[in-house]
């Protein structure tokens, strides 16, 4: 239990004093909020329209006089760090499972991108989760797949959404609908990933990446490919392979200059490892 302000006699009083009290002076407390309500509630009929109109909002931002053909990737990032990650363990009827848990509170961020069509990737460690942090990942991604118009799907985070942030010419941003997982295919990726780390130990920050960037750079293409193709945005793709003459098929596009996961610029020089 906990103290709350004095009582009418001027003594320390407990809440529930304290409460029978301001009733007998006339007043009420405040009821406590259970949970703080989204900012912007979901909308369930928010997921079938963006799954309908999802061809129209990838045309809406591909300038007219494009001459270079576009690709489609899933963006998004995720936080790693040395508090232990916990899974459900199978056990035998009867035997509490067992686990060590390390609690480290230092992380990193990685930002990724994953195209749904061809199972490439590019993945880039980050200190930090911001607007400055994403501006980093927008330029040093625009340099690594610098002959196509790349669209990135995203969330609608404060980091994506800042206006101090400068799009670089090859990239064009499409927002999804807030509170939509369903939607957002990269989050089977970090599922995938996190899974294989549950339960592990890692003495420091530097240990832990390389064992990151050693399972996203072991991902084959067709596992990628997988995990984030979701019906409704490969239809949609396909679709505007038909309506654009000019958009290349997906076997002929070059592949991106960094396929394992790098260090930011701004950090240890980076870690790149081939994409498979």
């Amino acid at each position: 239990m906990r103290r709350g302000a004095n009582g009418c006699g001027g003594r320390p009083a407990w809440r529930s004093q304290t409460k029978r009290c301001t009733h007998s002076c006339g007043h009420a407390f405040a009821p406590r909020s259970k949970c703080r309500a989204p900012v912007t509630p979901k909308k369930p009929e928010a997921i079938p329209a963006f799954q309908a109109a999802c061809r129209e909002r990838l045309q809406a931002v591909i300038p007219p006089a494009n001459t270079r053909p576009v690709r489609i990737f899933s963006q998004d990032e995720s936080r790693f760090g040395l508090l232990t990650g916990r899974r459900r363990r199978l056990t035998a009827r009867g035997v509490q499972p067992v686990g060590t848990v390390q609690h480290g509170y230092e992380w990193f961020s990685v930002d990724g991108a994953v195209e749904p069509t061809t199972g490439e990737r590019f993945f880039l460690e980050l200190p930090y989760l911001n607007a400055e942090g994403f501006q980093i990942f927008l330029n040093t991604f625009a340099e690594a797949c610098p002959e196509s118009l790349n669209h990135l799907l995203l969330d609608n985070s404060g980091a994506h959404t800042a206006q101090r942030l400068t799009l670089p010419a090859n990239v064009r941003l499409v927002f999804l609908p807030p509170y939509c997982p369903e939607l957002y295919p990269i989050e089977r990726v970090w599922r995938d990933l996190k899974d294989a780390l549950a339960w592990r130990q890692f003495p420091t920050l530097d240990e832990q990446h390389d064992d990151i960037a050693h399972l996203l750079g072991g991902y084959a293409a067709a596992t990628l490919q997988a995990l984030t193709g979701y019906a409704y945005l490969i239809e949609a793709i396909h679709a505007l392979y038909v309506q654009r003459s000019h958009i290349t098929c997906s076997c002929s596009w070059s592949r991106c200059k960094a396929g394992g996961m790098s260090r930011s610029p701004t950090g240890a020089p980076p870690k790149t490892l081939p994409i498979v």
